[in-house]
């Protein structure tokens, strides 16, 4: 059974220029309704289910951190109630910095999170202020800080590059004073924009003002180095941590795993079959059992998800462990798309890993495209 679950939380104080997920502004009044309705999903869902305590909790939004702690204790009693949570077990709460307080991180520990995920994005205030995001870079040093004071040494900062307006050297800035906080985890993403996001309408791609394909590699280059000078390891992609502060919900995601998930627009993969939840917020409220979408995950479908999201860790895939697994001999499958790689330097491989090397790392969304 899963040992890991999401928890969408859509609230948002500002919807910022380039989001496209699942939020919700002006809302508050209908936050009780919502985590109500949470609190119900969760019953229905895994009343009838024999469930193994859970490993991993991630609060996801949306910005969980805006919302009364009170609300969110209501969803994780629940949880604790019909799923139980491992003594053990990493729980992540996703916040925007100006949402933290001292008074309110406590209460967050008193609740049993134990690790929290700041969207930081920059702290460069012109880059703040043209992707649309409502902190400054003060706000968002002082909300680590009261973290901190709070009792948080589990902290995962998130950042973007390839902004509008974003230079070379103000990501190396941004880099160097992130990364100079001490703290154990860095999640950095390339800024990808929704057809529809403001944004987009605001810096079209091709602008001066957006960094070409060139600069962003170059952003992508000086992130792995920098990350690495200050001692965090690159175990994905995207993500560096210390020994032992890996995201270990994350890893779920990678390792292929099935999880749980509960909320508005919130993915669940349960007993081979993918799903999610209604995005629109009046009909999730309306039918918080129902489904916007559902796939059963078929052998094929499993064996070439587990190709690219193996690869993009930096342990890569074990091959006789994917074999045991899956009942597919890579090298014989892919051997001959697999030397091409290898010749090309985006590959490593040996009789037992297979790998992305830190070139074929900077181009991993066309590399993986070619096993889908």
């Amino acid at each position: 059974m899963p040992k890991s679950a999401y928890i969408h939380i859509p609230f948002c104080a500002h919807k910022c220029d380039f989001c496209d997920f699942a939020v919700v502004t002006n809302l508050e009044s209908r936050i009780p309704e919502y985590c109500q309705t949470v609190a119900k999903e969760i019953r229905e869902r895994l009343s009838n289910k024999e469930s193994s305590s859970l490993d991993t909790v991630f609060y996801g939004g949306g910005t969980p951190g805006y919302i009364d702690p009170q609300e969110l204790a209501q969803i994780h009693q629940t949880l604790i109630e019909y799923a139980g949570i491992n003594k053990n077990a990493e729980v992540t709460l996703e916040t925007t910095p100006n949402a933290i307080t001292v008074e309110k991180a406590s209460a967050w520990r008193d609740i049993g999170i134990n690790r929290l995920s700041i969207g930081i994005e920059s702290v460069n205030d012109h880059e703040l202020t043209a992707m649309g995001r409502d902190h400054t870079r003060a706000q968002a040093l002082l909300g680590v800080k009261a973290a901190q004071e709070a009792g948080f040494s589990n902290i995962a900062i998130d950042l973007m590059y390839g902004l509008p307006e974003q230079t070379l050297d103000s990501w190396q800035t941004c880099l160097e004073q992130t990364l100079s906080l001490g703290l154990p985890h860095l999640s950095a993403y390339a800024l990808t924009l929704a057809t529809n996001s403001p944004l987009l309408r605001r810096y079209p791609l091709g602008s001066p003002q957006m960094p070409d394909d060139d600069l962003s590699a170059s952003m992508y280059e000086m992130l792995v180095d920098t990350a690495l000078k200050a001692g965090l390891e690159q175990y994905e992609v995207s993500n560096f941590a210390r020994p032992g502060f890996s995201s270990r919900h994350n890893l779920t995601y990678w390792q292929n795993d099935e999880y749980y998930g509960f909320g508005l627009s919130a993915h669940r993969y349960v007993d081979g079959t993918r799903s999610h939840n209604w995005r629109s917020f009046n009909r999730y409220l309306d039918d918080y059992l129902g489904h916007e979408s559902l796939e059963v995950i078929d052998r094929e479908t499993r064996v070439k998800e587990a190709i690219i999201l193996g690869l993009r860790t930096t342990a890569g895939i074990n091959l006789q462990e994917f074999e045991t697994s899956y009942g597919v001999n890579l090298l014989s499958r892919f051997g001959e798309k697999i030397a091409e790689f290898t010749d090309q330097q985006l590959f490593y491989s040996s009789d037992n890993t297979l790998k992305l090397t830190r070139k074929g790392m900077l181009l991993s969304n066309l590399v993986l495209t070619e096993f889908v």
